[in-house]
Order: structure tokens, then sequence, then C-alpha cells
């Protein structure tokens, strides 16, 4: 009987991790976004507020936003927050490619690949409200540029977190970090160069 319930707990994990993922996958379409056990709470609680999202705000029929609504909310935004609109389109463009459904394999959310804890710290209250996602991606960016007035290490800190960049004050020496602001530099050249 206690081995029957075992093997009942543990094919409803199973289920339930298989499930998790599956959305991460759909939402990103991107195979890295599968099975990793380390972000299993943070990935849930990124689609249960998708979930969430679809059943109380904007029902079954999922309607995408198009990128130029997208970029006007992006431009009111990123001059509120003091931050080139530009810089916010390349960093929403490595991010989640303007899928505003998009949920990382660590469990990043929306547009801006915010995760849960930071977005909600920014004072907002719907992570998938392509709005609300933008503002409080962007002023989380505007916090780290204000911090670390450098670009790469604003970038740095986005990505990797500010307590990486702070212990050495430079770029840390993640593979996926580099290769984030790589990405980014490449679609935002100019206004680096003035930097």
């Amino acid at each position: 009987m206690l081995s029957r319930i075992y093997k009942l707990i543990f094919i409803s994990f199973l289920i339930y991790i298989l499930s998790v993922n599956t959305i991460c996958f759909v939402t990103t379409l991107n195979p890295k976004a599968l099975l990793n056990p380390f972000y299993v709470k943070t990935r849930t609680t990124s689609v249960f507020l998708l979930v969430k999202y679809i059943l109380t705000d904007i029902g079954i029929i999922i309607r995408k936003t198009s990128k130029d609504e997208i970029d006007k909310i992006i431009d009111k935004t990123a001059i509120k927050y003091g931050v080139d609109p530009e810089l916010v389109k390349a960093v929403i463009e490595v991010e989640s490619k303007y899928n505003e459904f998009a949920i990382s394999r660590t469990g990043a959310i929306g547009l801006m690949q915010v995760m849960p804890a930071t977005f909600f710290e920014m004072g907002f209250t719907r992570p998938f409200n392509y709005m609300e996602n933008i503002e409080a991606g962007t002023k989380y960016l505007s916090i780290q540029l204000k911090r670390f007035n450098d670009l790469q290490l604003a970038l740095s800190a986005y990505n990797a977190g500010p307590q990486n960049v702070l212990k050495k004050m430079s770029v840390p020496d993640f593979i996926e970090t580099k290769t984030y602001i790589k990405k980014i530099l490449e679609i935002y050249p100019t206004k680096n160069e003035q930097n």
C-alpha cells in the first residue's frame, strides 16, 4: 500500500515536471527551455503567472501584441526612466525576440525576461502584461545603468544579477553573459561607441 502511494507521488511529480517544461518550451520554442531541475520552483511560479494571466486577463484566445504597439510603449517607457529606447528594443530582441509570453529555462518572464521576484520588487503585479513587463524591465535596467555607469556592466547586472558584477566590478566570467552582451552590442552599436 505504501509503495503504491509513493509510486503515485512519483508519477504525479513526473507529470508536473513534464507539464511545466512543456509550457516553457511552447512559450519559447527553445530546446534549452527543457528539463532544468535547478529552476523548477521559479519556472513553476512563471507558468502559474502565465496561466493566471490567460484565465483572468486575456481569455483563452491569446492575441499577440504587434511589434509596433510594443515599440510605442518602449518609446514612452524608456523616456520615463531615462533609458535609450533603442537599448530597450535591443534587450527585448535578445531576451525574448518580442515574445510577450516567453518563459526562460530559469523562469524569467515576458518580453524583457524579468525574474518574477525582480518584477514584483519593481512594484508591478501582472508580469505577462506587456506594458507592465516593459516598464518593470526598463526600470530595472535604468537602476543598473545608474548603479554601474557603464553599459557593459549594467547589461551584465541585468543578465547575471548585480551581485555577480559587484564582486569584481567587471563583466562576470560567464559564457552566457558575455554572449548576451555581444548580441546586444551587435544590435545597439552606435550608442555603445559613445560610452
